[in-house]
């Protein structure tokens, strides 16, 4: 986020930017978080509702250090939803549709918004404040939904790609026995990398303008 800055614009520009990042955030991790409780409620564990975590206000979702590297990074996490897969009605087919939740309506907010982009583009001026910030927010929604998918998709615990293996592998699986006693140092340099090598970038990039603005290009 602080790259997108344009140090040599006026303040007020910057700071129209720095809160459609704001929105554009929440529009991305609250969803994710309440898709997680609402899959699980609706497996057979109460636990997200009791804790109130159904809810759309962003207090209760909120991480300050997750936020700060949302800023710093352009990755980042929110308070994880309690759940108990105990309580499911079927331990394997509950944890996978808690686990892809998140991720699935990242997906569809990043679709949607990516249309939205695109009109945005495609019929208004980019020259006007106002229709250079709708297009903003909705390049952010897109780009942080998205971005927010591929990572909780990586297969590292507690990440939701973890979770969606624990569905179909042993409890004893070796791999996965590994892959939890060590992921504190395999998200710290997966992090570092996606950080000093500019990969997320990369990544936003190809999404936004090789694959999304292509696609709507085709259908419109």
């Amino acid at each position: 986020m602080l790259t997108m800055l344009r140090w040599d614009a006026p303040f007020h520009e910057n700071l129209l930017l720095l809160l459609a990042f704001a929105l554009a955030l929440l529009c991305a991790i609250i969803p994710h978080e309440v898709a997680h409780g609402w899959a699980a409620y609706k497996m057979g564990d109460p636990s997200a509702k009791i804790a109130g975590r159904l809810s759309f206000n962003p207090k209760r979702h909120i991480d300050p250090l997750g936020l700060l590297c949302f800023v710093v990074m352009g990755i980042g996490w929110a308070k994880p939803v309690p759940v108990n897969p105990f309580n499911y009605k079927n331990f394997r087919r509950g944890n996978f549709w808690v686990s892809i939740a998140g991720v699935t309506v990242n997906l569809i907010i990043g679709l949607i918004a990516s249309l939205l982009m695109y009109i945005v583009w495609r019929f208004g001026n980019l020259d006007a404040l106002g229709i250079y910030w709708l297009f903003m927010l909705f390049f952010f929604v897109t780009v942080i939904n998205i971005t927010l998918m591929l990572f909780n998709l990586l297969p590292i615990f507690p990440l939701d790609g973890y979770n969606v293996l624990v569905s179909f592998t042993k409890p004893n699986n070796r791999f996965m026995m590994w892959n939890r006693h060590y992921s504190m140092f395999i998200l710290l340099a997966v992090l570092m990398t996606l950080m000093f090598t500019g990969a997320l970038a990369i990544v936003r990039d190809f999404i936004v303008y090789d694959v999304f603005i292509r696609f709507w290009g085709l259908m419109f």
